[in-house]
């Protein structure tokens, strides 16, 4: 019997051989879905144990023991500064992604105190800013929407005619969820403070895959979420540029020097603090350089292999561990169930014919019937040259094997 604890290496296979008789089967698992979230290394999990048990103390009491905990948040915080080249004290602690997105958008309004109505964002969000923006949009809020062009870049023309003196943020990703694309958020970020407004980027997927240096984006707010950078789920933060006056986040007993109040969340914070630690070694042992060129390997073998593959956004800068493809006459989830022993990320898994597919793909203007058809495989760092391989042999097999089901 395979037990859960056996994962991530193993998984129950189940095929049925007759109507009534159902065997397992054991096969290795390939996961290649880091972008939806990573694993928490050893590394990380020691650093949280003792938080959950003899340190277990709050940091708002006054005894030795709790100001203790209170030095290793402090040193927390500064690991995740020194990551994105930030001081300590514009690093706010959060819930993840989410929170962090949703503070900085609501919040640009409580900063300009109604005088400035306008919020700008881009077609390829994550739901967390487009939902709320559409939120924001049915209260009375201005709300535009800046489209992208057929690479998934940002159009940086359209976004000017949209700027003015009533546009109070500006949010644009710094990397795409689904096909990996890297927005140019200095430029944007340029143009949007010559209007005043504020710029905020959302870096959940960027932040340990790509060096990330808040000053030189020159936004006002960043947002990153732990579990895409190998920390644990339901911890991230919000970024703030240096002696910004933002609104508060949640009101209470004033933790977060009162932005955003509520017990901290000790060994999330730690284990991402370790987490940031982890992605500074990465980067200094060439980590993105070599996890490019497996990505670039794996769309190598793809292409060569899989006839009618088109892969996405090759023309601009990408993540150097996402390769997002569709194939012609495949909807995404129909390929990878033919392919049990790969776990791997979709546009969408509704087979309708009216489901549009990808929103990433649609808002590049890529018709339904192929954005239907997206395929993020996203690499991590345990990634290795065999599973690229054998990833890749798998979709070749499934679509050379079949005609597809669209």
């Amino acid at each position: 019997m395979i037990r859960f604890t056996d994962f991530p290496r193993f998984y129950p296979l189940r095929y049925r051989s007759s109507r009534h008789h159902v065997s397992r089967k054991v096969c290795p698992m390939i996961y290649l879905d880091y972008n939806a979230t990573t694993p928490v290394p050893a590394e990380v999990v020691s650093a949280m144990i003792p938080f959950f048990t003899d340190r277990f103390y709050n940091p708002s009491s006054s005894y030795f023991e709790a100001q203790m905990v209170g030095q290793e948040l402090a040193e927390a915080r500064k690991l995740m500064g020194d990551l994105l080249s930030v001081r300590s004290d514009q690093v706010i602690w959060t819930s993840g992604g989410t929170e962090s997105n949703n503070w900085a958008l609501r919040g640009s309004l409580n900063y300009w105190r109604g005088h400035r109505q306008r919020i700008l964002v881009s077609t390829m969000e994550h739901p967390s800013v487009t939902e709320t923006a559409k939120a924001m949009m049915s209260e009375g809020i201005d709300v535009k929407f800046i489209p992208v062009d057929a690479r998934g870049l940002i159009r940086v023309d359209v976004l000017d005619t949209l700027l003015d003196e009533t546009t109070a943020l500006v949010s644009v990703m710094l990397a795409n969820n689904e096909i990996g694309t890297i927005q140019p958020v200095a430029d944007i970020a340029q143009r949007a403070h010559r209007v005043g407004a504020l710029v905020h980027t959302d870096a959940s997927q960027a932040v340990g895959k790509i060096p990330v240096n808040m000053p030189l984006l020159n936004v006002d707010l960043l947002t990153v979420a732990g579990h895409k950078l190998y920390a644990p789920k339901g911890i991230g933060a919000l970024i703030l540029k240096a002696d910004l006056d933002f609104p508060h986040g949640l009101q209470g007993g004033g933790q977060e020097e009162g932005r955003r109040s509520g017990t901290e969340n000790v060994p999330g914070i730690i284990g991402l603090g370790k987490a940031a630690a982890l992605a500074q070694q990465w980067f200094a042992d060439k980590g993105p350089v070599k996890q490019r060129a497996l990505r670039n390997q794996l769309e190598n073998y793809l292409t060569e292999s899989v006839p009618h593959c088109r892969i996405f956004g090759q023309q601009i800068p990408r993540l150097p561990n996402t390769l997002g493809l569709a194939v012609d006459g495949w909807i995404g989830g129909d390929l990878l169930s033919m392919c049990p022993e790969l776990r791997a990320g979709t546009g969408s898994a509704c087979h309708s014919v009216a489901d549009e597919g990808s929103p990433t793909l649609g808002a590049m203007g890529i018709a339904p019937t192929l954005a239907r058809g997206l395929v993020r495989l996203s690499l991590g760092r345990q990634t290795t040259s065999a599973e690229v391989l054998r990833a890749a042999q798998l979709l070749a097999e499934a679509v050379q094997g079949h005609s597809g089901l669209v």
